[in-house]
Order: structure tokens, then sequence, then C-alpha cells
């Protein structure tokens, strides 16, 4: 290895320990100090981890204080080396590589390397070998190490070069014998027999070069000694070859005057195997992937796939330290070695970093350029990039990491590229934890599974896996116990193999077993605690600066002077520690759960003062109010300092909010209104003005979260922005309450059938009133209000809100009242609407570009190709509106790709797949907050139950949603009383003819009512009731609410005509249903 620039350095370890740098003698003081140069050269240039380095010096009884003391001799020792080396720049030759130190110098800077080089290697010429030889000899000048030859670290070392360098003696006499210098070997020898009484091929060749001396007399005396002492010490003979030898001699053999007579092996015996060859290029973390060769194989697969079809995604799972990250940089430095170019973006783990962040890393790797704002701008640059490097022959890979942390910009970005790349040879490759993936970074996997190559979830390691793993983190030699120690405590999750390993590796098994806990936070912070207090101080201000941090800020938040050598000191020996990397000025942590630990154990008080802390150092070097800022000014803020906390947090939020991303403004403004709550603008004595300014800080969060799809938490916020607007005598503040949900819509934000009294009837008053543009805003809020109870009021209010909106100037105003009049629209009243609106709403969208929107739009064209049976038609709107969507829409977007791929299997007859996929839907729903979470587990069962035969195990549940909205499953309540054996009890409901919500799923709910009538046969009632569904005929029931298939309704017709007597029409019915199932079976295989 060529270390660059500075002074030539020199290390003697042969009878001494000694530095020369600039061909002048340097001097260490510390005798531990010269131990830790000594024992890093012992490893031949290998890593040597911190905990053997402490075991090795204090002979396995360190102080408390070890580490603090090994990184005082570290830091000392490297200005002894590279005394010029300029201020943060890395060492070159005493560096820092975890899980610890190596030295990094040219083998022939090091006299035992030169030395164990010489010696062991092979030259068949013997001149060349005499003179190799000689040159490894003269660097021989004592015991290896010096002072430190006895210690127990050196023992090993110490035998194997003295092995060596006997056996480079026996092989130079070899070769000055087959040069003909006996006499060289005569006067050499002999003290070396009599210190080395077993070693015979020092005694032959000292006989051998005796003989040809002409002195067979001391050749044959030699021989003897050797031969006595063997007898009388060890009980044995000598050697076969000794003992030919002595014959030889005994007969003057004419063989033994030949110069190559008894030529010495040329090579040592295995017993001196020099160590291995080190690759010092290697990225150390490679080597854990003993366990995930299959994976890399798929992935190199993918890659040669994407060069040959063009562009390619791998979403990689895993949980916390499963291995994700690890096995995408592995595969990325595999990729990079066969030509292709890589490029990694990371998605920040903490709030405040800039939009569409991993994108802008990935620019400006590819085009040196990352201070673009605009995402769509991004966009284009990696394309561009993307497309020059294809175009030159090169593969390229995109690399996301952290995907589940990934912003709306990032994923449209994402979305983007892969629509602009189809044909060009790229990979993308992003992991994320499934635990932790939004709906939006769902649904964008769900709108990119054309593209899609795989999937890997990633398991356990193997115990390969983990041997290998454990050995990279310092326990090596590694029993198989101790492999199922680890397998046990981990299951293979290889940052937790690695962090009991390191533990194992200090303390032993036994501590491992009894001590350590099994949460990783206790065995990361167990780690931490060893360090020195230095350090954690430092791990503990880069916790809350993020996963990232810039040194300098790091140095301004240092408590004490001489910052910047006790941070440099701080973070080397935390990267030595495996805690930290570093980047020119940037220090990372290794992994998310180590920060994420570090930072969970600072005592809430002192983090609160260190955010604060943080802010100000930031806002003295750059007053601009960026995310970054205002996410520490948020965390940091306390009751004295909330009024300048404030301005910050909520410019920032009005930044973002500003944007098409307004969803990724929901932190800020949360921890805006936070703030507000901090200062008392929520209480009844707080001024007006503060108050009105918390009104509109909850108006925002209200549309950043609807915008996110989180319909719970935005109706909570709602009500509160309302109550507190209604302490404020200003009825312009109440409407901008009511009205603040400003998304586009594509369902109930209610739970199905039940009203909010409280909104509705704050609805009701401000309409009394209201005009111009806040009347289309009250209209369109009351629409989604009242839906679904009282639907003929919901269609008066989104006619009326259209047709006021269609006299404005304002677009978006416009794209809300035809959102609001298109879902009034999914009912029978306005069926023969519905094309027109939905289509003049696309239209609209398109011309307004609002993406948002136009995602709605696609939507509901996509239930008007459902109730067509276009099922290819659909899909094709399906993709259209993901391929738009942004922020909540994809969530809402792939909650119905969910139910889709429900009904389909319903229509396929797969009944268990379908019920399997309904309740999953349900528990995401459910998870996420959504009101819609209840209502599809239900609906799931019931489709399941229709075609099974019953529906009565489900009359308990749904006589519960009865008693509180029986225009919403009455009929159903009915058919499930009937099924249970309660006929009478259906009987008198039935008489009442409960009414139908005439909403999406009336079609479904009618349904159920005409097969409630046939059984209870109820002749008069079913007259009527196929009059009305016979314009239904050639439909599927429910089919045109994309969630629900009941079937042909023809099927309830035919049923419908038995019953009556029309037999023939009947008949008829049988006809059409079976035609309406083969155009399904068309329409299935065509999507599959």
């Amino acid at each position: 290895m060529d270390v660059e620039a500075g002074p030539a350095v020199s290390l003697t370890l042969s009878g001494t320990v000694r530095v020369d740098v600039g061909g002048r003698p340097a001097e260490i003081k510390s005798r531990r100090g010269r131990a830790v140069l000594a024992r890093l050269a012992a490893a031949d240039g290998r890593v040597v981890s911190t905990d053997r380095l402490i075991e090795d010096l204090w002979d396995g009884e360190p102080p408390p204080k070890a580490l603090a003391g090994l990184q005082v001799h570290i830091s000392n020792l490297r200005r002894i080396l590279e005394p010029q080396r300029a201020p943060r720049t890395p060492a070159r030759i005493l560096v820092s590589e975890p899980p610890g130190y190596a030295l990094r110098l040219p083998r022939d800077a090091v006299d035992l390397w030169r030395f164990a080089d010489l010696a062991a290697t092979a030259d068949p010429d013997p001149a060349g070998r005499y003179a190799r030889l000689g040159e490894a000899q003269s660097l021989w000048r004592g015991d290896p190490f010096g002072p430190h030859a006895a210690d127990e670290w050196a023992g090993p070392e110490v035998a194997r070069l003295g092995e060596l360098w006997l056996h480079s003696v026996e092989q130079r006499a070899a070769a000055a014998l087959d040069l003909g210098r006996p006499t060289e070997v005569v006067a050499e020898l002999p003290a070396l027999c009599e210190a080395h009484s077993t070693r015979e091929e020092l005694f032959g060749l000292l006989a051998l070069a005796q003989y040809r001396l002409g002195r067979q007399a001391d050749a044959l005396r030699t021989l003897r000694t050797l031969r006595e002492f063997l007898a009388d010490e060890l009980g044995v003979d000598p050697s076969a070859k000794i003992r030919t030898l002595e014959s030889d001699i005994l007969q003057q053999h004419p063989a033994l005057d030949a110069p190559t007579a008894t030529r010495a092996p040329e090579t040592p015996p295995a017993t001196v195997a020099a160590p291995p060859e080190v690759d010092r290029t290697a990225d150390p973390e490679h080597r854990e992937f003993a366990g995930r060769e299959s994976e890399l194989e798929k992935l190199a697969e993918h890659a040669e796939t994407s060069r040959r079809t063009g562009l390619r995604i791998v979403w990689i799972t895993a949980e916390a330290g499963g291995g994700k990250t690890t096995l995408a940089r592995t595969f990325g430095h595999r990729l990079r070695a066969a030509g292709w170019v890589v490029s990694t973006g990371h998605c920040p783990e903490v709030d405040g970093a800039p939009t569409a962040w991993a994108w802008r890393e990935v620019v400006a790797e590819l085009a040196g350029d990352n201070e673009i704002e605009d995402p769509f701008l991004i966009a284009r640059q990696v394309r561009g990039a993307c497309e020059s490097r294809t175009a030159e022959g090169h593969g390229v890979a995109l690399i996301i990491d952290d995907a589940h942390r990934a912003d709306s910009a990032t994923l449209q970005v994402l979305r983007q590229l892969v629509a602009w790349l189809t044909d060009r040879p790229v990979l993308i490759v992003a992991t994320y934890r499934p635990s932790e993936a939004g709906t939006e970074l769902l649904a964008t996997a769900a709108a990119l599974v054309s593209a899609t190559a795989d999937h890997l979830a990633l398991a356990g390691l193997s115990d390969d896996g983990i041997r290998a793993l454990a050995a990279d983190a310092g326990l090596d030699p590694i029993d198989d116990a101790t492999v199922a120690l680890l397998r046990s405590r981990t299951d293979g999750n290889p940052l937790f193999v690695r962090e009991l390993a390191k533990l194992v590796a200090s303390r032993g098994a036994r501590d491992a077993q009894t001590v350590v806990p099994s949460g990783v936070r206790e065995v990361l912070l167990r780690r931490v605690e060893r360090l020195p207090d230095e350090t954690v101080t430092m791990l503990r201000l880069a916790a809350v600066c993020g996963r990232e941090s810039d040194v300098d800020t790091i140095i301004g938040l240092w408590p004490d002077e001489n910052a910047e050598d006790s941070v440099l000191d701080a973070i080397d020996s935390a990267v030595v520690a495996g805690l930290l990397t570093t980047d020119a000025d940037q220090a990372r942590f290794t992994h998310v759960l180590m920060r994420d630990a570090v930072y969970d154990a600072i005592p809430t008080l002192r983090r609160r003062r260190l955010h604060w802390r943080t802010m100000q150092l930031l806002a003295d070097r750059n007053p601009a109010v960026t995310d970054e800022l205002a996410v520490h000014a948020a965390l940091g803020a306390s009751s004295n300092t909330v009024a300048d906390a404030l301005p910050i947090v909520e410019e920032a939020a009005r930044h973002r909010f500003s944007t098409e991303f307004a969803a990724d403004s929901a932190p800020l403004w949360q921890h805006a209104v936070d703030l507000h709550d901090l200062a008392g603008h929520s209480r009844s004595t707080a001024s007006t003005d503060d108050r009105v300014r918390m009104v509109h800080a909850l108006c925002d969060l209200v549309t950043a979260l609807a915008h996110r799809g989180d319909i719970s938490a935005a109706r909570v916020r709602r009500e509160q922005a309302l109550r507190l607007a209604r302490t404020v005598d200003d009825p312009a503040l109440v409407v901008a309450a009511l009205t603040c949900w400003r998304t586009p819509g594509i369902w109930s934000t209610r739970t199905k059938g039940v009203a909010d009294e409280v909104m509705t009837t704050a609805v009701l008053d401000a309409l009394g009133t209201a005009t111009g543009i806040d009347r289309v805003r009250l209209l369109i809020s009351a629409v989604f209000e009242f839906e679904g109870f009282d639907d003929a009021f919901a269609i008066e209010c989104a006619e009326e809100a259209l047709r006021l909106a269609r006299e404005t100037d304002d677009v978006d105003l416009r794209c809300a009242a035809f959102n609001a009049r298109v879902f009034t629209a999914l009912g029978p009243d306005s069926r023969d609407r519905y094309p027109a609106l939905a289509t003049e709403f696309l239209e609209l969208t398109q011309e307004s570009g609002s993406r948002g929107y136009e995602a709605a739009a696609r939507f509901y064209l996509f239930l008007l190709r459902m109730s067509q049976i276009d099922l290819p038609g659909a899909v094709a709107q399906m993709r259209a509106g993901m391929e738009c969507a942004t922020s909540g829409r994809v969530g809402e977007l792939v909650v119905v790709l969910s139910a889709f791929n429900a009904v389909t299997d319903v229509l396929r007859g797969e009944l268990d797949s379908a019920a399997g996929k309904y309740t999953a839907l349900s528990a995401q729903l459910r998870a996420a907050g959504m009101p819609a979470g209840n209502e599809f587990d239900l609906i799931g069962q019931l489709c399941v139950g229709w075609f099974r035969g019953s529906i009565g195990h489900l009359v308990e549940e749904v006589g519960t949603i009865f008693e509180r909205s029986p225009h919403a499953v009455g009929w159903v309540y009915v058919d499930a009383l009937i099924d249970a054996g309660r006929v009478d009890e259906a009987r008198a409901i039935a008489d009442t003819d409960p009414y139908t919500s005439r909403d999406y799923y009336w079609t479904s709910m009618e349904a159920f009512h005409a097969r409630a009538l046939v059984k209870l046969g109820m002749v008069d009632e079913a007259a009527r009731l196929y009059q009305i569904l016979i314009e239904w005929s050639g439909t599927i029931a429910g089919l045109n609410a994309a969630s629900v298939s009941f079937g042909p309704m023809d099927v309830v017709l035919a049923e419908l005509a038995d019953l009556i007597g029309d037999h023939d029409g009947a008949e008829r019915h049988r006809q059409i249903a079976v035609a309406v199932e083969e155009k399904v079976r068309r329409g299935l295989t065509a999507i599959s």
C-alpha cells in the first residue's frame, strides 16, 4: 500500500520497537504506546478489534477506562507517525476501521513484514535464493517485538517468525552448498545445532558441508551427536533421510560430491504458513453475507433481465437490523465491479429534511447537483443522467434506501421515472421495513407492479452467515454452541448478531446469556456505555442532530474548550466501535436503531435543551428558515421560548404546505399546534389573535392530514378547530373551520350511515347566511357530512355547489364542486347522468393540471367501467389514476385496488382467497384509522356468505348496525335473521318495508332485498321490486361500487319472476345471467 504525502515512515520490530519518520528516529515515550504499535504490526495489516487490543494490552484485566486509555495511545501514535497530517483529514497509517484499528504501511516499511515476505518466497535459482535469504537474515536482529516478545499476545507470532527464521537459515545453507560454499555453512551452523538439538535439517546440512571440506570424521561425529540426543532425550531414531546420509558418508558415496545432492526444500513447511493476503480494498461489511448469497444471485439475475428487457424494480423488505441496507450496498458494490453505474439515495429517518432528499443524493452522485427544489426537475435530471449513461452502454442501478421514510415527493419521482425509463437498462432497488410502510408506499408498489421483478423478504442469517458476521465483529474463533446462542438470542437478525457478538467477544458467552437484555436497544446501549465519556457525549449530540450530522454542528454544541480535537477523537472512537461512519465533514450512525437508542436514552429535559441549542446554532449560521431548523425549534421550545419557536415552525409548515406535497407538511403543522397548546392559545383566556392563529394552524393541519389520508385524525382536529373558532366572535373563522377539509374525495369520511351531529348542525347554521365562495365550500362540506343518511339533501347541496362554482374563475373550487357532485351521482338516482358528469370532471382536472383531482376523476371512471363489467377498461383507469395520484390519493387508490383484487377473487369463485384479502384490507384500514375499516370487514363476510348460501352467522353484527343505521342494512338484516332461523323477526321487519340508502351500495342492498322477499314469499312486494330492478338487468349486483359482488342481478330477477309467476321471464333472466358470467370470464382472462 502507498501512503500518500508526508515523510517516509519505517518500523523496526526485530529485537526492539523503533519508528523512523523522515529518516530520523521518533520517540514513543510510553511502553504501552510501543505495545499498541507492536500489537498492530503483529496483525500483518489486518484489523484488530478494540476489544482484542484492550484484552491483550492489559493482560486480560483492563481498568474501567481502558478504552479511553487506548484512544489516547492511538492519538499519540498518529501524531508521531503523521506529524504533517492536516486537521480533520483521516489517518492513513494507523487507520480506524470497524471494529478496531489497523496499520497501513508498505510491506518494505516494516522489517518483520519484509523479512516474512523474503523468507516465505520460493526461488528455484540457488543464487537468487541465497541472496534473497541473506537479505532476510540481515533484517533479523533479535526476538520479534523486542521487549514485548514475552507478552502473551506476541507468543504465537514470535513462534511463527522464529520458525520462519530457522527455516530461512536452512534454506540459505542449502543454497550455499548448491553454490559450492561449504565453508560458510560450517562456520554458521554449529552454534545453531547446539541451540536446536532436535533440528535434523541443520545437522544434516552441517554434516554434508563438513564432508565436502574433507572432514569425514567430523561429519560422522555431528550425526552421531544428533542420534544420541534423540535416543537419550526422546527415545527415537533419526529420520530415514539422516540415516541415508550417514550411510552415504561411511561409504563415501559419489553423489555427496554433487553440488545438488542434498538440496533443501524450497518452500516452508506447513507449520510455518504465511499469513493470508489481506484485501485492503474490500468493504468489511461484505463479509456478513455468507448467508445472503441466494439473494445476491437473484438480484444479479434481475439486473441482467433489466439489461435485456428494460427497467425493473426490486423491493427488499426486512425489519430494523434485518440486513436490507447492507444487502443493497453489497449488491451495488458488485454491480460497480461489473461496470454498472450505481447511485444510492437515503430517505432520512428524522423530520426536517428537504423534499425528495433521496433523489437529491442520487442526482448529486450522477450529475453533481442537488440544489434543485422542484421534484419534477429532480426527476428530469435523474432521467437525463440515466439516459446518457445507458446510451454509453452502461447499466444503471438506482438504490433507494429506507423507503418507508419516503415523503410524497420521493415516491412521485419514483413513479415518474418508471414511466419515463421503461425501455432503458435500469434497475431500481428499494428497501423498506414492512411494519413501517405507509399507505402511499404500498400504493406506489401496487401501481408499479408491472415493472416489479421481485419482492425479497429477508429472513434471518444462516449459521454460516452468523459465523462469518460474528468473526467480522471480533468473535473468532466461534464454536457451535456460541453460534446456537447467537441464533437463539437474535433469530439471525444481522444487526443483533453483530452487536451481541461484540458483547460476547468482550464479556463472554455466559454474560450474554444471563445479563444482556433481549431488546436490541439495551444491547446497543451496552456498547455505548463502554466508550469514553467524551465519545458518549459526542454520540448524544450527533443523535440530536439526526441519523447524519455535520461535524461543525457537533463542534459548535461541544460544552468545553478545545472542542475540535475532542470531537474528532470522539468521532474516531465511535467509528472504531462501529457506531459511526464518516464522509468528509459528515458523521452518520451506522444504523438508525443506534441513533434512536442513543437519542431515547437522553433525559427529556436535556434533549429539549440540546434541540434548542442546535436551532440557535443553525440559525446563527443561516437565518433562512428550513424544515431542519423548524424541527429543532419545535422539539426544543419551552414555555419561555415558545414565542420564538412558533414563527419559525409555522413559516416552514406554510412553505411545505404550499407545494403539491401538502401531506408532507402534517408533521410541521402538528408541531405548530403543539406549540400553540404549550403557549396556552387553546384556553378561553388567550388573546383573540392567539386563538385565531391556532384555529388557522388547526385548519391547515386538517387539510394536511386529509391529504395524507389520515381521516380519523383530520376529523378530530377539525372539530377542535370548530370549538376554538366558536370562542371568537367571528363567523368567518367558523366557516374556515367547517371548510378546511380541502382535498379530493372518493369515499365517505365517516362511518357509513352515521351522522356527526356536531358537524351537520354547524354546517346547516352556517349555510343560513353564507354567500359566494364561502357558500360553495360549505355546500361541499355538507355533501360529505349528509351523504349516506340524507342522500337527497346531499345531492341538492352538490348540485347547488356545482352551479355556483361554474360561475367563478376558481378552478380548484370548480374541481371540488364537481368532485362532490360526481360522488353523489354514484347511487341509482343519477345513473343516467353519471357517465357525462365523470367524463366532464376528468376534462376539467386535466385542464386545471390538478393531479390529485385527476386521480379522483379516474377513480370515478373506474367505477363506471366496473358497472359496465368492462374489467380491462377499469384496470386502465386505475393505472392512470395511480400514475397521477399524490399523497393520500395514492393511499385511497391502493385500498380500492386491494378491494378490486378481492372482488376479482369473488368473481372467479375463489372465496377463501377473497375472504383473506377482505380481512387483511380491513385490518390495514383500521390500523390507519380509516372509518371504512369495519365496513370492509363486514362486506367481505357478506360477499362470501352470499355465495356460500347463508349469512346467518353475521346476524348479531348486522343487527348492531341496523339499530344504529337501519337504512344502511335493513334488508341485509332481514336476510341474516332468516338464515339464522329467526323467520318471525325477519318478517316483522320486512313488513315495515325498510328504506335502503340510495348510494353506491344500493344495488348490493337490493339484491338482499330481493332474496329476502323470495325467502319470505312476499309476492306483491316482489312484483313491485321486480319492476324497479329490471332496469339493472345485465349488470352485476354491487360491482358498481368495485368493492363487492353479489353475482348477476338477473339471478335475483329470475327468482323474483318465478315467485310472481312469470316463468318465461325467469328463464330469460337466467340466460342473461349466463351471458353476464361469460362476459366476466372474458374480462378476467384479459386482466389476468
